[in-house]
């Protein structure tokens, strides 16, 4: 196609820094005006380019999370070692020593509701925890759910008789169920949109971390009060959580503004964004106006 007689191409300015070039029309006459065309966007609508660089606040209190989490991988695992439960050895009478070191001689019924105890108390943590989150906190509850652990742990590793133990398996799996309805949320609560995917991973692989670590200890842990120590493991996880959430963990600034605090939001977004990305950081979590 010729060049077309015409001036020089028009700009298409945006903004105040950007501009475009425009390529003169098709027919080769310009249309008015015929000094260009000027479009102007609003402030709010720019994007920043460069995502906000969080500080070391925020991967601790997730990490704390991710603490948490590996409870429930330990609780799901824990039990899954031949010598606690074999069918045929838990059958014998006598019993031969060495075999069925837990609880020795229960019946498979009795064993299945040891089991089944973690999985109805997760059912019972996971369908409850989103009420006293949105009431209480969903740091506090975290805060909270370590009770569950500790006593569940406590229950479990001294205990001697089944049905007791079975109890303390209820306890532990509403702790589990109440980490997994809660953690989620708090994670994507507080952090940036462009690491949410990535930090949204934690809980599962706190899950999985918590299997590798509980199937380890079946390797050194089947004498005959091994299983008392595996029991008690989750103590340890939640004495973490506790000795160091009041110092390098942060409450949910979507929860705190849902309930008018908003001084204490923007504290807690200073801690995680620093003080100069604060306005930015409550456009991502205000509620959208519809």
């Amino acid at each position: 196609m010729p060049p077309l007689n015409d001036d020089k191409p028009k700009e298409l300015s945006v903004g105040v820094t950007t501009t475009l070039q425009m390529p003169p029309p098709s027919d080769g006459k310009l249309k008015e005006p015929s000094e260009g065309v000027t479009m102007t966007l609003d402030s709010d609508d720019v994007t920043p380019r460069l995502p906000v660089k969080p500080t070391w606040i925020l991967y601790s209190s997730v990490l704390l999370g991710f603490i948490l989490s590996t409870q429930y991988g330990w609780s799901t695992s824990q039990l899954n070692l031949r010598k606690f439960n074999n069918e045929k050895d838990c059958n014998a009478r006598p019993v031969a020593p060495g075999t069925c070191i837990m609880f020795s001689g229960h019946t498979k019924s009795q064993w299945t509701v040891v089991v089944n105890a973690w999985i109805v108390g997760g059912m019972i943590g996971a369908l409850s925890v989103g009420r006293f989150a949105d009431r209480f906190g969903r740091k506090r509850v975290l805060t909270y759910t370590c009770a569950f652990i500790v006593s569940g742990a406590i229950i479990q590793a001294a205990v001697s008789n089944i049905w007791a133990f079975a109890f303390g398996r209820l306890l532990a799996g509403i702790a589990s169920g109440a980490v997994t309805g809660s953690l989620g949320t708090y994670i994507n609560e507080v952090s940036p949109p462009h690491l949410r995917s990535r930090l949204g991973v934690v809980l599962h692989s706190g899950i999985a971390v918590g299997i590798v670590l509980v199937a380890t200890t079946h390797f050194y842990m089947d004498f005959h009060s091994g299983w008392r120590y595996i029991a008690a493991f989750p103590i340890v996880l939640a004495a973490i959580f506790l000795a160091l959430s009041p110092f390098i963990m942060v409450e949910s600034p979507v929860w705190l503004l849902l309930h008018g605090r908003r001084e204490e939001a923007e504290e807690v977004l200073a801690r995680l964004f620093g003080k100069e990305n604060v306005p930015a950081a409550i456009e991502w979590i205000k509620p959208k106006r519809k």
